[in-house]
């Protein structure tokens, strides 16, 4: 009986049905079927006027965004949060180690002195201005760098900031 009453939702469209016009098709019965469906969200039962109204889930979506002025205006607001948010994360340039090491390789061999240790304050500054990216993104991106090319970087203790390995704040970086 669930699938023909959910058949006869379906049919129904954006409109809905009666669910006294159901209770008339398939009987009193059909008041069990209707929660069945309802707990497995494959129909949706509300109010329209003073009636009571099925429709198929698709549907009710549709109903409700053409009739409904509240939820017309949360449709777009989410529809424009979604896409900032969407522009947001396609705005950031560094989405993966590869672009940023390259950028953080040039400041490297730019900054570096004749023993070529650099201070990271200094190469942090550079990046996050060119990248815009936060400083807290820049040593998680410098943590990452590191750990996974151990043989191509060497860090030293002491500065103003850096990262934190072992409980020791590592201020300084060369390339090897």
């Amino acid at each position: 009986m669930n699938s023909q009453i959910l058949e006869k939702v379906e049919k129904s469209g954006v409109c809905g049905i009666k669910k006294a016009e159901l209770k008339k098709l398939f009987g009193t019965d059909c008041e069990t079927s209707l929660d069945e469906l309802a707990k497995e969200d494959k129909v949706i039962v509300d109010n329209k006027g003073v009636a009571h109204y099925v429709w198929s889930k698709d549907n009710y979506l549709s109903h409700v965004s053409q009739n409904d002025p509240k939820f017309k205006i949360l449709s777009r607001l989410v529809t424009n949060l979604e896409n900032k948010i969407s522009q947001m994360q396609s705005a950031q340039i560094p989405q993966n180690t590869v672009d940023f090491q390259i950028h953080f390789d040039k400041c490297i061999s730019e900054h570096s002195a004749s023993l070529g240790w650099t201070p990271l304050s200094e190469i942090r500054a550079k990046v996050c201005a060119s990248l815009d990216i936060t400083p807290e993104k820049f040593y998680s991106l410098v943590s990452t760098l590191i750990e996974q090319n151990q043989s191509k970087y060497e860090i030293s203790t002491g500065g103003q900031e850096g990262i934190h390995v072992r409980g020791m704040l590592h201020g300084y970086i060369r390339k090897l």
